[in-house]
This record gives structure tokens, sequence and C-alpha cells, in this order.
């Protein structure tokens, strides 16, 4: 009898230039998704660090153990390891430490020096040569069936493999069009700008090209037509669904960013008044970390009830729970939206909020164009219980099949085949 054997799995390495101490944050969880698919692929996962970006601006990093049970491997030069914290041995990231911490003395202290205090981020960067060349060498080391660099300033060191390989750059956002947002609200980025030409540049080369958010896909399609292009669906955790015997009330989801406090201090001034002058008794929660935004004067607001952190949201969701998406500044994928869909809430928000994901969630989201309509559709959901019984049951049912990742697996698949 002869014994068979395993053919090992082909290795996916993604490379990566920042902090993996979370999975809570946006990035995180769309890495987390990504990787999950690579699993599913069929691939083996690999994460090599850049030496010394990754460290942010601190010179160790706790890698949260969701990272650590799905890769296979994880190198970063220019680190030593212990336990699970990664310490740097750079004495430049060291001493961009002692800055940093110099810096967020001055801020507590309200001391403005310009450039000298204010931060930049550097995740817009390009590495430096060397610092590519490291990670492009610890890449090599061994085989790998797909490269892909996160993050759109990444994708030049896929130039610099010595091993051939199929490449990919996972973008999360166009930073481009982060810096026209940001300009358009008459704001200077924290990180260094760019135009769209010059991340075309950055990204045309790849193979694949992966989006969380489907609008950037489509925007940037026309410029890069030899690569394939992908849109990483965002994954949320299926809900028990809530006993519909709860009064009916209005739920606003949110992490701490600048869209998020926008729509928050937008719904509040200027959508829940005019809720509240057709329903007196009318509540509005808002939960996350969003919260932390609010003036004492918003906080109090009539029938405003700020929640801060919900460690279960499940708590929050079902029929008479309304999630509400008043987004007017857009920055890859609303992700509230498909966790209000699968809490079991009737969902209502602005067009931009559902940019992100194409025409997916069409027919399951009440999607109004102004502040006033947006007060009038809440204030007619609250009195209407069957319509919003068919719109939880009708997004519960559906928002889970639309937003399945298996078209990204099915192309990880066709890209590592030959």
């Amino acid at each position: 009898m002869t014994a068979t054997t395993t053919e090992p799995s082909p290795v996916a390495t993604m490379l990566v230039a920042r902090q993996l101490d979370t999975i809570a944050t946006g990035n995180g969880a769309f890495l987390m998704v990504f990787l999950r698919a690579v699993r599913r692929a069929g691939l083996t996962p690999r994460l090599v660090l850049a030496p010394r970006r990754s460290f942010g601006n601190r010179p160790w990093v706790r890698i949260h153990s969701g990272f650590l049970d799905i890769a296979d491997e994880i190198v970063w030069p220019g680190s030593v390891r212990l336990k699970s914290t990664w310490w740097s041995l750079s004495l430049l990231v060291w001493a961009r430490f002692a800055v940093r911490l110099v810096q967020e003395g001055l801020l507590r202290l309200q001391i403005d020096l310009g450039p000298l205090t204010r931060i930049h981020s550097p995740l817009g960067d390009q590495l430096s040569a060397s610092e590519a060349e490291t990670l492009a060498r610890a890449s090599d080391a061994r085989a790998s069936a797909l490269v892909i660099a996160e993050y759109s300033p990444l994708g030049p060191v896929l130039k610099r493999l010595g091993r051939k390989a199929a490449t990919g750059v996972f973008v999360h956002d166009l930073f481009s069009l982060r810096t026209e947002a940001f300009r358009a609200r008459g704001e200077t980025p924290d990180y260094t700008p760019m135009t769209f030409e010059q991340e075309v540049d950055m990204v045309g080369h790849a193979d694949a090209l992966f989006f969380a958010s489907a609008n950037e896909r489509d925007r940037i399609a026309p410029s890069v037509p030899k690569s394939k292009l992908v849109w990483v669906r965002p994954e949320v955790p299926a809900y028990e669904p809530k006993p519909a015997d709860a009064p009916a009330r209005c739920v606003f989801l949110g992490t701490r960013h600048a869209g998020n406090t926008d729509a928050m201090k937008h719904l509040i001034a200027d959508i829940w008044p005019r809720v509240r002058e057709r329903i007196p008794a009318a509540e509005l929660w808002i939960a996350g970390s969003t919260c932390k935004e609010l003036t004492a004067e918003e906080a109090s607001a009539p029938g405003v009830r700020p929640l801060g952190r919900v460690d279960d949201l499940a708590t929050l969701g079902g029929a008479n729970a309304i999630g509400l998406a008043p987004t007017r500044l857009a920055s890859g994928v609303s992700i509230k939206v498909a966790e209000y869909l699968r809490l079991g809430m009737p969902c209502i928000a602005y067009p931009v909020a559902l940019e992100g994901f194409g025409d997916e969630l069409e027919g399951l989201v009440d999607v109004v164009p102004d502040e006033r309509s947006f007060a009038d559709a809440v204030a007619a959901l609250l009195v209407d219980a069957d319509g919003r019984k068919a719109r939880s049951e009708r997004g519960m049912a559906q928002a889970p099949v639309r937003l399945d990742n298996q078209p990204l697996v099915e192309s990880l698949r066709d890209l590592t085949r030959g």
C-alpha cells in the first residue's frame, strides 16, 4: 500500500507597513476579512512587516491574536519577539518615539509650535529605498504564489521582488480621493497628499487590485485596464434576531472618525429636531466611540441617549430599532449600514453611505436625499410597525447573501492557478 502525501498549500504573502495591534478598526477588520478569504481559497497566509514603518510611533507592538492565529508565519525584519510583543532594534524608530512623546506633551499643555507639534501620519508615504529593499528581500525568503501589498504606497515594493509570483495591492482607500475630500472641506490632510495619477502609478503594474469600496474600484478601473479588480465585501457577524416588543427607537452606530462625527452632529442638529416635532417621545440611541465627540449640549439634547461602547450590539437590534446613516463625508465603505441590516434593523441613509457598496444593497435601505426627507422617513417608520418588520426580515435574509465574499475567493484561486 502506497502512502499518499499532501502537497503544501500555496503561500499568499501580505506586505504590511502599519501596526497590527487591533482588528477593531476598519483597516484591521478588512485585513482579517481578506486573510480569511485567502484561507477559503486554499492558500496559506503569511505576513511580512516593514522593519521600521510598521512600528508606527512606538518601538514595541503586540500583534493582535487574530493575526497570530490566521497567519502561518509572521516575518518582521529588524525586530525581536518576546512572547507576543515585537521590539524594534532600530535607533530611528526609538528616536521617532521620543519625538512623539514631546509632541504629545506639548499638545496636552496646549502649546502649539506649528510644524513641530503637528502629528503627521506616514500611511500615505512610500518607504525609503533601503526599507523597501529589505521588505522585498524578506518576502522573497519564501516562495509565494501571490504577494499582496497593503495600501497603495506599498505598491512600488512589488517591483523589487526577485521571485516570480502573482502580485496584488489591497487598496483599502484611495488616498488621492481622500485628499480631494479633505480639500473640498477646506481641510489639510494629516498625511502626504497625492494626486490620482500618482496613486495609479503606484498600483497600476499589479496583476490584481483589491478594494474595500466598490465605488473606488469603479473609479480607478479605466486607468488600470491590465489589472484584475476585486471588491472585498465587509463581513458582519450574524446576530440573534430580537423580538419586536420594545418601543420603537432610532440608533446611530459609529467609531470615532471624521465621517461619523460629522454624520452624528448633523443628525442631532438638523434632523433629530424635525423628528421630535412630529414624535415628541422619540429616542435616539448613539453607540460607539464616536460618543466621545459629543458636546454636553448634544449629549443632553431631547431624546438623545449616548451609550458609548456597547459590547453586544445584538442588544440594540431588532425590527423596532431603526438604523440611521446620514453620512455626508465618505471614505471607504460604511460598515454601519451592513451592521444595521445584519442586526435586523430597518435602515435609512443618505446616498453617500451606500456608495462603497455599489448597487449590492439596492432595495434593502431607504435612501433619502436631504435632511427634511430623512426626518420625514424616520418619523413615518417610527409609527409603521409592519413596515419595520418587513424591512427587518428582508435585510437579515438578503444582506448575508449579497455580501458574501465567494467572488473574492474565486479571484484569489484564479490568480494563483497558473
